[in-house]
């Protein structure tokens, strides 16, 4: 093929981006009244913000048409290219409908369209019952409208005609090798370690902004693809029963909460510690002399030393952090966007109430997009390793943590205030590349993560110290708690309770003399700060249903975590953690049959409950 041909495939790829940008006109036109008033800065970093995913889209589009040109290459038929045009034309068509059929989506969810969404479709006369005469005459006219703009534009651009060469040349060959390579790059987003996420479009704490960033097939895409990772809802009890167990366990038989701050509106940091298990502390019934500096914290701070995490990862653990939502088993709801208006966080009444809120994370927050949970809840300033300067040390991950901790005393010092400053590590995860000694001369394969422990604590105290010397210190609340655990040579199996254990302590001059020192020895979970926090401030935890306060004497006190096609349930009485798929009890301790039959059926009330909460969403 004559060398136009190859610039045709080029041009056919940068047709989907100028067909991509043309698609969000029509969402920016159509909600005008949302937008006329936007900061002029923001709509014109609207292409520029959406241009990676409508990269990576392109080049998903693009793997049947390189295929059908190496065909044509090599048989040397125009069939093949002319197949290409009318798979172009088809795509087109399909994206047209996405584009169109979303705009009402919009107006009524305030979401992109998504797999929810999809699924009326499969009683198509109900759809047609609810929408008016115009609404489809409209809807049919401008599906037509824009799949003749697509095709028009492709027919132009892409498709011209030019003859096949003879024979294959060196550029034919070099096609063939080449062009894979650069659309696997270009769907996974570039050459960073983390592929391209949706959040990646987000921008902005206007939300319509990040939805017109995000390109309509992509987010859809990913809708499809996690919401099959989450299987179906569970359905071990009748639907009433399973709700009013699930109500009988967190209803607190009264609504008093033991107050330990000397402030209701005291500054608010809360550090989350990667992977930080409760086996590296030794008050947390962990090993000795990991983490001195994290024990002297405690001996002056209010210690729950029977707290787990809810879920395995970091995009479950901010989720259940923030807005008290739990993990789901073979999924993680923050990859979800269209479902973060129903999911509550407790950033929201901060807010109200007048805190600056900000997020500090030394590496990607792509990352099975917790950036984009982290704009659409409003952080006044969200900060991660793009942002800061280029001369700061780096490993794999992002910035180390003795660098991490610089930056948030440096922000934080020019911070509005009250604040509510959330700092993620990141040196505490593998690679453990932090410049480090070596500490550690045990532990075998953990050796490197024991190690990096060592690291963290240090980093951890140089920050304390610092702060100490603040105008802001003595009018603040630390927070200290994992994200997750992570596995220790003590090897625990995940069905047992104490892999999933963790640290959490309340900290700093805004905790009440009289509670420094103390130890909290009943079952807390990780879901249960948020609802704690909101109600040492004053507010009410009414959306937070899974969320419990560890400081209400009267509360019960209980944690449940799942894992894939599992849960686990521990109460101060009794614990056990079961399989759904093979009913396996694979971890029990219990006193009697009676209890166990009483917490397995607590467990699939739970489990049942959550799920239909996430489809429900």
């Amino acid at each position: 093929m004559k060398k136009s041909s190859y610039t045709n495939f080029l041009y056919q790829f940068i047709g989907w981006l100028v067909f991509f940008q043309i698609t969000r006109l029509v969402f920016v036109g159509w909600n005008f009244n949302e937008f006329k008033d936007l900061p002029v800065a923001s709509l014109l970093a609207l292409p520029l913000q959406s241009m990676r995913l409508d990269a990576a889209m392109s080049s998903y589009f693009m793997a049947i048409p390189y295929l059908l040109y190496v065909l044509a290459i090599f048989t040397q038929r125009s069939f093949f290219l002319k197949l290409n045009q009318y798979f172009t034309g088809l795509l087109v068509a399909v994206v047209s409908m996405i584009t169109i059929g979303e705009l009402p989506i919009y107006d009524e969810w305030r979401t992109k369209l998504n797999l929810k969404a999809v699924s009326y479709l499969s009683t198509p006369s109900e759809v047609i019952q609810t929408a008016t005469t115009g609404q489809l005459v409209g809807g049919i006219l401008g599906i037509i409208s824009l799949s003749f703009i697509g095709i028009y534009l492709f027919k132009k651009w892409a498709h011209r005609e030019v003859p096949l060469s003879r024979r294959p040349w060196l550029q034919s060959v070099l096609f063939s090798l080449l062009v894979p390579g650069l659309l696997v790059l270009g769907l996974r987003g570039g050459i960073q370690q983390i592929p391209i996420q949706v959040s990646d479009a987000y921008y902005s704490e206007h939300q319509v902004l990040n939805l017109a960033a995000t390109n309509s097939v992509f987010n859809l895409m990913s809708s499809l693809l996690h919401n099959s990772k989450a299987g179906k809802p569970y359905e071990f009890l009748p639907g009433q029963e399973a709700e009013a167990v699930f109500k009988a366990l967190h209803q607190p038989p009264g609504d008093s909460t033991v107050q330990v701050l000397t402030t209701q509106r005291p500054n608010i940091v809360l550090v989350i510690l990667e992977s930080w298990t409760a086996d590296v502390i030794k008050s947390n019934g962990g090993y000795e002399g990991l983490t001195p500096h994290f024990e002297g914290l405690i001996k002056d701070g209010l210690f729950f030393n029977n707290c787990y995490a809810s879920g395995l990862r970091s995009d479950q653990g901010m989720v259940a952090l923030f807005g008290g939502f739990p993990a789901q088993p073979r999924t993680s709801i923050i990859r979800q966007t269209n479902k973060y208006g129903r999911l509550p966080c407790f950033i929201k009444p901060l807010k109200k109430a007048g805190y600056h809120t900000s997020f500090l994370f030394g590496g990607q927050l792509s990352y099975s997009n917790i950036r984009a949970y982290l704009y659409f809840n409003g952080f006044h300033r969200i900060t991660e390793g793009k942002d800061f300067k280029s001369n700061i040390r780096r490993g794999k991950l992002g910035v180390h943590d003795a660098d991490l901790f610089d930056r948030e005393l440096q922000d934080l010092a020019t911070e509005p205030k009250p604040f509510f400053a959330a700092v993620f590590t990141g040196s505490t995860h593998s690679p453990f590349d932090a410049p480090m000694r070596q500490a550690v001369d045990w532990g075998d394969k953990y050796q490197p993560f024991l190690n990096s422990v060592v690291y963290a604590d240090s980093c951890l105290h140089d920050f304390m110290e610092k702060a100490k010397k603040t105008s802001w210190y003595e009018h603040t609340l630390f927070v200290f708690v994992a994200d997750h655990s992570h596995p220790s040579p003590r090897n625990w199996p995940l069905p047992q309770p104490d892999y999933w254990k963790i640290p959490l302590l309340l900290y700093g001059p805004a905790l009440k003399p009289e509670y420094r020192g103390m130890v909290d020895s009943l079952t807390a979970s990780q879901t249960d700060l948020a609802a704690t926090l909101l109600h040492q401030l004053g507010f009410d935890s009414d959306d937070l249903r899974y969320s419990k306060d560890l400081l209400n004497p009267n509360g019960p006190r209980h944690a449940f975590f799942t894992f894939d096609e599992g849960i686990c349930v521990v109460k101060p009485d009794g614990r056990l953690c079961w399989h759904v798929k093979d009913k396996r009890v694979d971890f029990e301790k219990v006193n009697s049959e009676a209890q166990r039959q009483e917490l397995v059926k607590q467990g699939q009330a739970y489990l049942q409950v959550l799920m239909k909460d996430y489809f429900d969403f």
